[in-house]
């Protein structure tokens, strides 16, 4: 097959509507560029050589095709499309470089990306299967619609494709239609390229002509029809790009469901294609997961969770609303509900960082806990040790951050200010309330508060003087 198969892609166009100057073929979806998921998409055809035509700017797409993974699996050829004659002068562009090449030529464009490998593959089998010399994939779509209407004869044969624009009203209404995308054997396309004219409404050259041709020759044309008319969505304008990151995640989303994730709502997460997911993990409604971020087998991420960057262990479980960024959350953890861990934070196992507490730039090792209202930044916690409410590690004095220690077994009490550096030694206790400046040996008491005093009945004259007043 590969030996016989060639590719021509259309990727001259300029991406004015999507809001910027760079050729559209270099637009950016949530899985790469739209020229990588075309190229994506023809890989499994294995084709001898694929050319690509260019035009606005090409020296930009050149160079991204020059280190482009995707491009990688093809060997790729540009050709420079100068004007913009229409789709039949871009594939005249591309003819010198298609001299020699025997076999069937696939047709296609720079802004179709959503052509599953599949089903290419299974076109390209189908065009040979029937021995056709030219077969087009189209599909079904209700009228009003801007496709070129496939029109058959009295016997079901397919005789041309007309342009919306030059359609008829009659043939207007035939829901029939062409996806752009057309399989041409090598030495029909020459000749049929060579012979269009541009005597359209649009006064251009349309590779749709090359059908017209082939059915008054007595050629062998077909259709093939998509089943998905998602597929056949091009990209013209932000809504359109927009479109396809909506397939492209979901069906990402139903690889990672048929892999074993589970999802309580499918539909609303937002995950990028870079993210990895063990089976067994559960996923909550409104999640999003970002970049290399990694979750394990049996992690429970409960709704409205946001992951940046950030190693999930194995049975872990995020909360309701929790951010993580640049961190690693260690096997059985718990973090949340409403909890921000911040770049460079560790959690070992058995961690648990509960509701309104924040984390930055701290390794908490196993079995240590801060379950509500805290900040810890710039700290080391030890294994087993409990963080009371309202404890703050108080590491910036304005010019310098500063690291805060605290041991094994430690127990600091509510409402307790640490000021860094300072390192409260393993098994120790912090009385509540306490405003820590020194080292706190290992197993001691430490008390850092003003001395309690009582004033009997104080507040009950104060009350009766106000009153006197009033």
């Amino acid at each position: 097959m590969s030996d016989h198969t060639y590719c021509v892609i259309l990727a001259a166009g300029l991406g004015k509507r999507l809001g910027g100057d760079s050729p559209k073929a270099l637009a950016s979806t949530r899985a790469g560029a739209l020229i990588d998921l075309v190229l994506r998409g023809l890989e499994p055809l294995k084709p001898a050589k694929t050319i690509v035509v260019v035009g606005h700017k090409r020296e930009l797409l050149e160079k991204h095709l020059a280190s482009s993974p995707a491009a990688a699996h093809h060997s790729i050829e540009t050709v420079y499309q100068d004007q913009q004659l229409g789709t039949g002068h871009a594939v005249r562009c591309a003819l010198p470089a298609l001299v020699g090449c025997k076999g069937t030529v696939i047709l296609t464009y720079a802004d179709h990306p959503l052509f599953r490998p599949e089903t290419l593959r299974h076109f390209l089998e189908y065009h040979r299967y029937k021995k056709s010399t030219l077969t087009m994939i189209s599909f079904q779509t209700p009228p009003p619609n801007g496709y070129g209407r496939i029109i058959r004869g009295s016997s079901n044969q397919v005789l041309r494709i007309t342009e919306a624009k030059d359609c008829s009203p009659e043939e207007l209404l035939i829901p029939e239609v062409n996806s752009g995308v057309y399989a041409v054997d090598s030495s029909f396309l020459k000749p049929a390229i060579d012979s269009l004219e541009n005597k359209n409404s649009q006064g251009e050259y349309y590779l749709t002509d090359i059908v017209e041709r082939a059915s008054k020759e007595g050629q062998t044309v077909n259709a093939f029809p998509l089943g998905d008319p998602k597929e056949a969505a091009g990209v013209n304008t932000l809504s359109d790009l927009a479109f396809v990151n909506r397939v492209l995640q979901e069906r990402f989303l139903q690889r990672l469901q048929s892999s074993g994730v589970i999802f309580d709502d499918l539909s609303s997460c937002s995950i990028d294609e870079s993210v990895t997911i063990e089976p067994g993990a559960r996923i909550g409604p409104h999640v999003q997961l970002k970049g290399t971020t990694t979750i394990a087998a049996s992690v429970v991420l409960e709704g409205s969770s946001l992951i940046i960057n950030s190693s999930i262990g194995p049975s872990a479980h995020i909360k309701l609303g929790s951010r993580i960024e640049d961190s690693t959350i260690g096997a059985e953890s718990s973090v949340g509900p409403f909890a921000n861990v911040r770049p460079g934070t560790i959690l070992g196992a058995h961690v648990r960082v509960g509701n309104f507490v924040e984390v930055k730039g701290s390794t908490l090792h196993d079995g240590a806990k801060a379950s509500h209202l805290t900040y810890l930044g710039d700290c080391i916690v030890g294994e087993e040790t409990n963080i009371g409410a309202g404890t703050i590690t108080c590491n910036y004095d304005g010019y310098r951050k500063s690291k805060t220690t605290i041991g094994k077994d430690v127990f600091i009490g509510s409402n307790s200010c640490l000021v860094a550096p300072v390192t409260i030694g393993d098994g120790s206790l912090i009385a509540a309330g306490s405003v820590i400046t020194e080292d706190v040996p290992a197993d001691a008491l430490a008390l850092g508060r003003a001395r309690q005093e009582i004033k009997s009945s104080w507040a009950k004259k104060r009350r009766d003087l106000l009153s006197k007043k009033t």
